[in-house]
């Protein structure tokens, strides 16, 4: 009994100093972050973004009132999820900062590329070898950086255009191809000419919405490409779009005439947008 009493109070003890123990462990020091910028919580204040490649035009994307745009090196809605990548990097953090002395060590006298958000230029040299992350220069210091801030970048022109045919404000109330005409009155409801008794309103809207959330492949300048034909769509302000259809295969691509821009949609998409009710 007494025995037993004693291996009890030993192992009391030892529970005890192993509890002072991890008490008594010291605690790892948080890793330093470095930001990259003091914009992160202003990001909405950004109004103006540009990247530069070496030996190639630089792209400029401006925030208006109606949202973002293409402006250089053509001129196109933006594409808004493009843009928020670009606008990432003022949250980014670095686990190391290196002064801005030595610029060619890490490929940063001549960058691979610059990116600038208002006024503040980040440019993007070599990558490192270890940890895969790249080095960017700005603020007067290097730091490291996920590869992925630069891949955002590193985009074409025509990835930054809007590849959704319509503006969201952008509202259809009539449709005019050369063997049929869709009218829409302020009641919502359709009417076709000539009359098409195998196009009931369900069949009609379906189809519209089709019109409404169609999203090209790629959207690009026109390059000049001869028409086959043409049609025009009227929106609820009055506003007409004359469009022409460039190509049906392999693929359907359709000349916005107002933004001089052509987009490029897979071929059963195509099909449909041509072709009520199918």
């Amino acid at each position: 009994m007494k025995s037993r009493i004693l291996l009890n109070l030993v192992l009391t003890a030892l529970v005890a100093v192993l509890i002072l123990l991890v008490w008594l462990k010291p605690k790892p020091m948080a890793q330093a972050e470095f930001k990259l910028s003091t914009l992160a919580s202003a990001s909405a204040s950004i109004n103006r973004i540009a990247i530069e490649k070496p030996g190639q035009p630089a792209i400029v994307l401006q925030k208006n009132p109606a949202g973002w745009r293409l402006s250089a090196p053509f001129q196109a809605r933006a594409e808004g999820a493009a843009v928020g990548r670009l606008l990432e990097i003022l949250a980014a953090t670095s686990p190391q900062r290196f002064p801005a002395t030595d610029l060619g060590r890490f490929q940063l006298d001549n960058p691979l590329l610059r990116l600038t958000l208002n006024d503040q230029e980040f440019s993007f040299g070599t990558q490192n070898t270890l940890t895969g992350e790249v080095y960017v220069a700005t603020n007067g210091g290097v730091h490291l950086v996920a590869p992925s801030y630069l891949a955002h970048a590193m985009k074409m022109p025509a990835d930054f255009a809007a590849r959704a045919f319509l503006a969201e404000e952008e509202k259809l109330a009539g449709f005019e191809f050369a063997d049929l005409k869709l009218s829409q009155d302020s009641d919502g409801k359709w009417s076709t000419s000539p009359a098409r008794q195998d196009l009931s309103q369900d069949d009609i809207n379906r189809w519209v919405d089709e019109w409404r959330n169609a999203s090209s492949l790629v959207t690009q300048p026109y390059d000049g490409t001869p028409p086959q034909e043409s049609f025009t769509l009227r929106l609820g302000d009055g506003k007409l779009i004359p469009c022409k259809i460039l190509r049906r295969e392999p693929e359907l691509v359709i000349l916005r005439e107002d933004e001089k821009l052509q987009y490029h949609f897979p071929a059963g998409i195509g099909k449909r947008l041509l072709s009520p009710g199918k």
